[in-house]
């Protein structure tokens, strides 16, 4: 992170540099656990996210918020 003292919040405009290097730093934290995992791993995390996305299209469609037809059931 930068090394300059901010003085106003992190979400005012001005800090795009500091923020540009929070998410590499993120990223690359999210790039290196991910290629720790074996491909058994991978696998059941890729299917706990999509049991999310099914959830969050699911509870989308029933509140209103997506059409009936976005489930494909």
């Amino acid at each position: 992170m930068s090394s300059r003292i901010r003085t106003g919040p992190l979400l005012a405009p001005g800090n795009e540099a500091e923020w540009a290097a929070i998410n590499r730093e993120e990223a690359e934290q999210l790039r290196a656990s991910n290629m720790a995992l074996t491909p058994a791993q991978r696998l059941e995390q890729g299917q706990r996210l999509s049991q999310q996305a099914m959830s969050l299209l699911a509870a989308s469609v029933k509140s209103g918020h997506a059409p009936k037809r976005a489930l494909w059931t």
